[in-house]
């Protein structure tokens, strides 16, 4: 594990404290975790306007933002984004989550 180090606005800190309290956890395992859960938001906030440009495909989306195909699927569709959907995509995708079941 690396070490980082940061200065916060008071506010930040208090509500870090804050969670400590409450979470009944150490202040570095309540960054970890704030810092895990704003990185898989910017993740996906990346791949959808990644998708939405054009620049990449929905599975290479799903994979950038940590997701599986047909959450990014769901995730697109939620922003808006139109998805060139096959019959064959379809079938795919019922297949698939018929062996998670």
């Amino acid at each position: 594990m690396e070490t980082i180090t940061t200065r916060v606005p008071e506010e930040i800190y208090q509500d870090i404290k804050r969670i400590e309290e409450e979470e009944k956890t150490e202040r570095a395992e309540v960054i970890r975790r704030l810092l895990s859960d704003a990185i898989k938001r910017w993740k996906l906030k990346k791949a959808i306007d990644m998708l939405r440009e054009g620049k990449v495909t929905l599975r290479t989306a799903a994979k950038f933002a940590g997701l599986t195909h047909i959450q990014m699927l769901d995730e697109a569709g939620a922003a808006g984004i139109p998805i060139n959907y096959s019959l064959a995509g379809l079938r795919i995708n019922l297949e698939v989550v018929k062996k998670e079941k």
